[in-house]
């Protein structure tokens, strides 16, 4: 990759996760199914200008820096944040992504929270989600929605 896309994209990294942990303190759980709404309408509404090919890079190039300058910024960046602040990337491109919460209980009773990125059923952000249990997906807040 030359040097001035790899600087872009890692300063661009390092502002999507600055704001997201700004947005964090006013984010409600609510807020989190409405920006996948807002996902999926935006990656729906996209007008295909891009190969399958071109897409998944998008994903992999996005989900790298994200996960790459949470580690570099400094300022705390997990799971939560590095969602929040790759969706919004991604939405912008117009590619859909979901964020779920979810929860695992450990065997000395300590519970334990985490966020992760899905493109579909993939994870994109988050690592191994084996463990732990969605707390509410969004077809299921949908139900909830007046």
């Amino acid at each position: 990759m030359p040097f001035p896309r790899f600087a872009a994209s890692a300063v661009r990294a390092g502002l999507e996760l600055a704001r997201a942990r700004l947005f964090l303190h006013s984010t409600r759980p609510e807020e989190v199914f409405r920006r996948n709404a807002q996902s999926a309408r935006a990656g729906a509404a996209a007008a295909p200008d891009s190969s399958p090919e071109e897409a998944d890079s998008h994903y992999r190039h996005v989900a790298a820096f994200i996960s790459a300058m949470a580690m570099r910024v400094p300022w705390r960046a997990d799971c939560l944040v590095q969602a929040m602040a790759a969706q919004r990337w991604l939405m912008r491109k117009g590619l859909p992504s979901e964020i779920v919460v979810g929860a695992a209980k450990h065997p000395d009773g300590r519970f334990e929270a985490h966020a992760w990125l899905l493109r579909g059923e993939a994870v994109l952000l988050g690592g191994d989600i084996d463990r732990f249990e969605p707390l509410l997906d969004s077809a299921q807040a949908a139900l909830r929605q007046p």
